[in-house]
């Protein structure tokens, strides 16, 4: 049975959820946001804790000078930024964010 990695949701995350649900209410409605959030983690929890790697590096964040994260794409609209610590069995969640967001406007806002 391979080992089960402990998510870790990192302040830069949370925050971007927020931002998240904030554009997707703003688009749609806050029971579709929120309809978003809980399929995110569920998905997020019921995945990447026995398969971590199911996501290659990030080759936008690549672009922006940050080599150690991956990019999951969840689905056809929401991406999930993490990095993995296989020294102490841990996913750091970064960010999350939907497709049609720019991620250099929402790093520069997070940052």
């Amino acid at each position: 049975m391979p080992k089960a990695y402990k998510i870790l949701t990192t302040p830069y995350c949370k925050n971007s959820l927020l931002r998240l649900d904030d554009f997707l209410a703003r688009k749609y409605s806050k029971q579709h946001a929120l309809d978003n959030r809980c399929m995110l983690q569920e998905k997020i929890q019921s995945v990447l804790p026995t398969q971590p790697r199911i996501a290659p590096v990030s080759s936008r964040l690549i672009d922006l000078g940050i080599s150690d994260y991956r990019q999951w794409a969840i689905d056809d609209h929401n991406i999930v930024f993490y990095k993995i610590n296989d020294e102490d069995a841990v996913v750091h969640l970064l960010l999350v964010m939907d497709s049609r967001q720019s991620i250099q406007k929402l790093l520069f806002e997070l940052l």
